[in-house]
């Protein structure tokens, strides 16, 4: 009899170990240790050996005991099923060779990325569904986002101050990353800084800027009122800056944007009552004024937020080589804007977005395939394109098959309308969600409200440099965010239940009582 508690809670410590350690090994993007025994160093992280424990020993048992899945996980179910379809139908269509690259290999490793994506989310949108497991995430998300800080500000000291790297930085990130250290670019533990920046704005950043706005905190102290996430956030945003992810920074832009435009309708709400509504006690606004009032605050936001669009370009130009030419718009002139892409270091990019796009309209409802993409650039490849080196190294020389670099046209070239309609689907449930509990009066809760938002809009823009579905930053703050609806919602029922019985009227034999 003694033996079932002490089991219980040695697997009850198990488990806690493993979600300590799936937040801890976060920041690690890649890791030398795992490619010695053939694991993948780049896009699978050591988060997902703990990913798949979590999975075997929590959430399988989770579900066997009857538990739920969130309502925001039924459209990810479906979007893998259709990937399943989609990639079973191709085995049926004359799909191009590609040198020795097989079908069915291609399409168990980009069906597996997509597995882990979905058990991040899935795992995460579980768990955490209580106000002291959210702290605890968070908490450690926030501590582990300040190493990393702290790392990322020693490398740009020495490149800044040296020119150089000393040996002991170079040892030190060899031990955690697969990648290389970048000159004038910092990295912080991840493989590149596209990657560094990704990490920074779908996981710690969004929460840093939400606890910021909110007044919300993870941590029970405070310094002179000013919490650990309001200096996090400062020193995020400048290591953002330095790692000089156009992408990234711009990402980050979209976020800062949502504020500025619930900003905007507040001023423009007071506006109204200000100048319109105000004066209706003296003679009933026409609808001209309101209208010409409303068009002159729109002109000036607008011109503000295009000054600043062009405030932070001609900085970029200053600090980043790959935009110095950013308004030199000559070339448009002569040429065409896949030209101009190439003067600004993108155009390979965009080609392959435009290859991608040509894949999917010759397959526009299924697609072809969760990672079948590549074999059909040949065919979808714009002329131009073959006079890019990228383009011919990777067509000519990489044994590898070509990849869209753009999360959302790959979606739509590998899973067709069906897979994003489903995702655009997820997408609407969380957003819906997000907004749910940004309306919380307590402001831990609204806290990652918040985040979500910023994250969903952040991802709009990281989703055009990231194509991979194993990077897993996004689906971890989704479900932080599904986990504080859940709830959220559950406390709602319980509020609600409770005034049922309070005001239900008595009867019988309580009635006589």
């Amino acid at each position: 009899m003694r033996a079932y508690p002490v089991a219980a809670r040695a697997v009850r410590l198990f488990n806690e170990s493993l979600w300590f350690l799936l937040f801890l090994m976060l920041p690690l993007t890649s890791l030398p240790l795992m490619a010695k025994f053939k694991v993948s160093s780049m896009v699978a992280p050591p988060s997902v050996l703990i990913l798949f424990l979590l999975v075997l020993f929590w959430l399988i048992p989770y579900l066997l005991n009857s538990g739920r899945l969130p309502m925001q996980s039924l459209p990810l179910v479906g979007l893998g099923l259709v990937g399943l379809i989609s990639s079973l139908v191709a085995f049926f269509s004359p799909v191009p060779p590609f040198r020795e690259n097989r079908l069915l290999q291609g399409e168990i490793e980009a069906f597996i990325t997509l597995a882990i994506g979905i058990c991040f989310f899935l795992t995460v949108s579980v768990w955490a569904q209580s106000r002291q497991k959210l702290q605890f995430a968070l908490r450690i998300i926030n501590w582990t986002g300040l190493v990393i800080l702290l790392w990322s500000l020693v490398q740009a000291y020495f490149w800044h101050k040296l020119g150089h790297y000393p040996q002991w930085v170079w040892d030190i990130q060899s031990i955690f990353s697969s990648g290389r250290l970048f000159e004038t670019r910092v990295t912080g533990l991840a493989f590149e800084p596209s990657w560094f920046a990704h990490q920074l704005n779908m996981l710690y950043l969004p929460f840093w800027l939400a606890a910021t706005v909110t007044g919300g905190t993870a941590h029970a102290r405070r310094l002179w009122k000013i919490s650990l996430e309001n200096i996090l956030l400062l020193l995020g945003a400048f290591v953002l800056f330095i790692s000089l992810s156009r992408v990234g920074l711009l990402a980050f832009l979209m976020m800062a944007a949502l504020l500025v435009f619930y900003a905007n309708v507040r001023l423009v709400q007071w506006a109204q009552r200000k100048f319109i509504t105000g004066t209706a006690q003296k003679r009933s606004p026409s609808q001209l004024k309101r209208f010409v009032l409303t068009l002159i605050f729109s002109l000036v936001l607008i011109a503000l937020y295009v000054g600043a669009m062009l405030l932070v370009g001609f900085g970029l130009s200053k600090v980043d080589y790959r935009m110095a030419q950013l308004f030199d718009l000559e070339v448009l002139k002569e040429g065409s804007f896949v030209q101009y892409a190439n003067r600004l270091v993108f155009a390979e990019r965009i080609v392959f977005w435009q290859a991608g796009w040509g894949v999917f309209n010759n397959h526009p409802l299924l697609g072809v395939g969760l990672g079948n993409a590549g074999f059909y650039f040949h065919d979808t490849l714009s002329n131009y394109s073959w006079a890019l080196t990228e383009v011919r190294t990777v067509m000519y020389q990489w044994a590898s098959v070509p990849n869209i670099k753009n999360l959302w046209i790959r979606l739509l070239a590998e899973t067709g309308l069906v897979g994003f309609s489903l995702l655009l689907g997820w997408y609407f449930l969380l957003w819906q969600s997000a907004r749910l509990i940004r309306s919380c009066q307590e402001p831990f809760v609204r806290m990652i409200g918040w985040a979500g938002s910023f994250v969903l809009v952040g991802l709009v823009i990281e989703g055009f440099s990231v194509d991979t579905f194993a990077l897993p930053y996004f689906w971890v703050s989704l479900g932080l965010l599904t986990a504080a609806c859940q709830m959220v919602r559950r406390s709602m029922s319980e509020t609600r239940q409770q005034e049922v019985i309070r005001f239900r009227p008595s009867g019988g034999k309580d009635e006589q009582q």
